[in-house]
């Protein structure tokens, strides 16, 4: 896939005893360096996953980043982008064996 200087990836799903370059059994992405365009199956990930699929470190790293990209923001979560997260000032509490003694030394 890609051109010659314009390199573009798939992530495909592949049997572990086949060649690297062989047949896959599905196609559950691709990448695009370039332009930083990354599209993932995450769903089909997903399955191809829990029945024992092993994800490569490159793999892993796309997916990382694909989290991170397609995060809800708070904003989406609270459903009201004018109102920002507080919290309360409030002093925590500690312990007595946890704070510092200030006993003077001789």
């Amino acid at each position: 896939m890609g051109l010659r200087n314009r390199p573009a990836y798939r992530v495909v799903v592949i049997d572990s005893r086949k060649a690297r370059d062989g047949e896959y059994l599905e196609s559950v992405g691709h990448y695009d360096p370039r332009t930083k365009l990354l599209e993932l199956k995450t769903e089909r990930i997903g399955h191809w996953v829990s029945k024992g699929a092993q994800t490569s470190d490159t793999v892993g790293r796309l997916l990382s980043r694909y989290a991170r990209q397609h995060a809800p923001t708070a904003e989406a979560v609270n459903g009201d982008s004018a109102v920002a997260a507080t919290v309360p000032n409030e002093p925590i509490s500690t312990p007595e064996s946890a704070t510092p003694t200030d006993t003077p030394k001789e």
